[in-house]
């Protein structure tokens, strides 16, 4: 029925991230302390970890919203379970954009696959030392068997994918820590350069190469026809891969110094040297991330490393053991262990969480005691008898807890400092800081052998040591230390091979103040077809159009390398620009998982993530560097192929902006039913006479229970409409909770409703596509080809009912202002602008624009 209501309007409520519990809506800021009543067992040992959350009252007074660790909790708490995600609509294969332009995007799948191989095996083996990682080519054999295939596989597609355009200088891509080489055909073929120009360039000394900013010793092997470097391992919580810069034409080069041939005659001694491994697992599964629960115990801290190892949670996993794989330690002297924690529980007062370590079966330490979400590190001196001579350790974690309580941990990484022999593993071993006298490493399969001294400074190609045979039928060689340095020592079949991609220049920099642009795309370079056509269809109304590729972001702003605070200094440097863009939208899904650790292969432009009261939420505004004030009208399509981005662009925007109005302006409000969480009734009684005040000529609502709100939402007519609400509890793939189930992905996915309206979801995470694997709600309704919406206004994170009204007042009001009408991208920011100092900082943050964000209300 049509009733037209002459009163105002408030928002909000929400569910748990399961959508199976309702939460007492959005009163809940200090949900971190959890109850012990909501620690159920039976969900804990089927799920594997259940994360619970409590019920707070909201300060009153002078409170900050950082204040929310002195906030009391309800005595009641509620569960946050994972989820089981599902796979996105075609395989990852079918989601990339196949032109000449992005003929890498296959080299990075496969560079994918790599990593998922390489993490079959005891982990991650990282390095932290003195500016180097170390030992990170002590793989296993069969991980370095599979690995070789694929890169093999990777870099035999780059090569047959020349650029059309010369280029003068490339990007060297890297993992493991280790000597690389890349040959001059290699590099003409990728540069689009002849093979003499390389040559002359790097006979020459006009060649240079950087890594970080920072320049990088290379020598050039006129026998080999191949420049050789030293790379060094760059692993983050976002990325596996090192960048390095090669240029040509450089005044001045940095070519390793050589030493003359004359060999050493003096008997080297195969010295132990201070090793350092760290393992790490960040494995590939829903249940290990449970992104719902573990950003709980990051909840303060956005850009922390949220991915874990393993996990204890008392009474249903008491004991932990993972494998560490030590290669050649001295027989004796005393090695450091390193056991990096972090609590998920805060279940009672006082010290809850005690954590003791074992070694191949022996206690080695003492027990560590810690309260609440913090990290902890369990720190214990170990015999080196203890280590197996094999390399084959086992460490087992144990936790100890009084009866009746519950904690749990989890396990983020281990450290281990120990004396290392000098034998080669796999044909290379990086040696570090040897002291003076001389030095022998053994256990080469070939005599073509290369020492490089300082790899990573003042580098020296030392040709004057000495290999020769050893008695087990191998090779070894021996070289004198004059000073303090590291060594990387390594068989010429072992060299590393470096992926080239030539590095395109960007005229002008993205970083001159020239730049003039009154519209903004940062893109995902799998997205270029759909960038294009949407940079097309805006040149008809914004003077400058500009189209910037995600990969020459990180190339000027972070050193080539993946960092999606490159985005952040970039738009740093957009609000400097001669003319700043008035619009900016962003092309790509992103998630929580940008190293692809699951598989789905879903995230293309990142997400960054701000602090909630409960846990951390994925925020675009703070991924374009936007704290309160916001310039611009920003706005996100979460595609996964071009085909999608380019049926909205093409024929989804296009027809909204080409229909005009038939006289009429209506509305449809759907809420759920009142309960702790809001009056959802009145508020949207209260909507209804502001959009009656605002020119609209009916309000249609739909009120849970009393009206058919499931089958209405899931019917295309309901949509035939200008602008859609829905206020109550929801979650990132439906409004309602998981019985009531008023709209889902799947039957927004459904609709095929001509008329396309404008959606806010005055609810808990609606717009949240940070997950991997799957599509949020607002997105569904958004990239609906033949129905749904063209564009929402939606929370990645839980929101507070009092605050989102506040908001969404604001945005009513600027959007559909009879005398001054505003972009919806705009009017979001106008209205965060208008309600800053009301409602809590990161209520602003967590909501934003689904879709094109320059599209008006009709």
């Amino acid at each position: 029925m049509i009733r037209s209501l002459t009163s105002r309007f408030a928002v909000g409520g929400c569910s748990s991230p399961d959508r199976s519990l309702t939460l007492p809506a959005c009163r809940w800021e200090g949900a971190r302390r959890l109850s012990a009543q909501a620690l159920s067992a039976t969900v804990v040992a089927a799920l594997l970890i259940a994360t619970p959350l409590a019920a707070s009252a909201k300060p009153s007074g002078g409170e900050s919203e950082d204040d929310w660790g002195g906030w009391q909790g309800l005595d009641s708490g509620f569960l946050g379970r994972p989820r089981q995600a599902k796979n996105l609509d075609l395989p990852l294969e079918e989601r990339r954009f196949d032109t000449t332009d992005l003929r890498h995007a296959e080299a990075r799948r496969l560079a994918k696959e790599i990593r998922r191989a390489e993490r079959k095996g005891t982990g991650d083996q990282r390095g932290k030392g003195r500016g180097h990682s170390r030992s990170s080519a002590d793989t296993q054999t069969a991980q370095t068997t599979v690995s070789a295939a694929t890169l093999q596989q990777a870099l035999t597609l780059e090569a047959t994918l020349a650029p059309v355009t010369p280029v003068t200088a490339a990007w060297l891509r890297t993992r493991e820590a280790g000597l690389y080489a890349v040959s001059v055909a290699d590099l003409a073929q990728g540069m689009g350069q002849t093979e003499s120009a390389i040559r002359n360039s790097a006979s020459g000394g006009s060649l240079s190469l950087a890594t970080g900013g920072q320049a990088t010793p290379w020598y050039f092997d006129v026998a080999n026809d191949q420049i050789l470097f030293a790379g060094e391992a760059y692993q983050t919580f976002y990325t596996d891969e090192n960048a390095h810069r090669l240029a040509l034409g450089a005044a001045t080069g940095n070519p390793m110094a050589v030493t003359g041939t004359k060999f050493t005659r003096r008997k080297g001694a195969a010295r132990p040297f201070r090793d350092t491994l760290i393992f790490e697992e960040e494995k590939s599964c829903e249940t290990c991330l449970k992104y719902d629960t573990v950003t709980l115990a990051y909840a303060s801290e956005p850009d922390a490393d949220y991915w874990f190892w393993d996990y204890l949670s008392a009474g249903y996993k008491d004991e932990i053991q993972v494998a560490l794989q030590v290669p050649n330690p001295a027989p004796s002297g005393t090695a450091e262990l390193r056991v990096r924690l972090r609590g998920w529980t805060d279940l009672v007062a006082g010290d809850e969480h005690r954590v003791y370590a074992e070694l191949n079966g022996t206690s080695v330490g003492s027990t560590l005691v810690w309260d609440g979400f913090a990290e902890a590190v369990l720190v214990a001196d170990v015999d080196q008898g203890l280590l197996d001579p094999s390399g084959n350790n086992t460490l087992t974690l144990r936790n100890d807890y009084d009866p009746d309580t519950h904690p749990g941990e989890y396990l983020d990484d281990v450290e281990i400092d120990y004396d290392r022999l000098p034998v080669a593993s796999d044909g290379a071993l990086w040696l570090h800081e040897i002291g003076k006298g001389v030095q022998a490493v053994t256990n080469f399969g070939s005599p073509d052998i290369l020492v490089v001294q300082s790899p990573t400074g003042s580098a020296v190609l030392r040709q004057d040591a000495r290999v020769e045979s050893d008695s087990a039928g191998g090779w070894r060689v021996t070289f004198i230390v004059d000073a303090t340095a590291d060594y990387l020592v390594v068989e010429r079949g072992a060299l590393g091979t470096a992926a080239v991609a030539p590095d395109y220049p960007v005229v002008p920099s993205l970083a001159s103040l020239e730049n003039e642009v009154d519209y903004l795309i940062i893109t995902a370079p799998e997205f270029l077809g759909t960038a294009e056509a949407l940079a097309a269809h805006r040149s008809v109304d914004f003077g400058s159009v500009k189209v910037v590729r995600l990969d020459d972001v990180y190339d000027e702003f972070s050193f080539g390398r993946v960092d999606p605070t490159a985005i952040t200094r970039f738009m740093d440097q957009v609000r400097e620009w001669a003319h700043v863009p008035s619009v900016v939208t962003l092309l790509g899904k992103g998630t929580v998982d940008e190293k692809d650790r699951m598989g789905y292969g879903d995230s293309f432009l990142p997400v960054a993530l701000t602090v909630t009261p409960w846990s951390l939420a994925a925020s675009d505004d703070r991924l374009l560097g936007i704290d309160g004030d916001v310039p611009f009208a920003i706005g996100r399509l979460a595609i996964t192929s071009d085909a999608e981005g380019l049926a909205y662009v093409e024929q989804k925007l296009a027809s909204y902006e080409s229909d005009g109005l038939d006289g009429e302006r209506r509305a449809v409000l759907a809420a759920d039913n009142p309960d702790e969480g809001g009056d959802f009734h009145l508020n949207s009684d209260l909507l209804a006479e502001r959009l009656l005040d605002l020119d609209f000529t009916a309000v249609t609502t739909l009120y849970h229970p009393d009206d058919p709100v499931s089958t209405s939402l899931a019917a295309s007519s309901t949509w035939e409409t200008e602008y859609v609400s829905y206020d109550g509890h929801g979650s990132y793939t439906q409004v309602g909770n998981s019985r009531e189930n008023f709209i889902t992905v799947a039957s927004a996915t459904a609709l095929s409703n001509e008329i396309l309206p404008l959606f806010t979801a005055l609810t808990c995470a609606a717009g949240n596509d940070a997950h991997p694997g799957v599509r949020s709600l607002a997105s569904a309704l958004v990239l609906n080809p033949s129905g749904g919406a063209v564009a929402a206004a939606a929370p990645s994170g839980l929101s507070l009912d009092a605050d989102a009204q506040t908001l969404g007042n604001a945005l009513v009001d600027r959007l559909f202002d009879p005398f001054e009408p505003n972009t919806f991208g705009g009017a979001l920011g106008g209205a965060k602008a208008d309600t800053a100092g009301e409602i809590p900082g990161f209520m602003a943050r967590i909501y934003s624009v689904v879709g094109e964000p320059a599209v008006r209300a009709r």
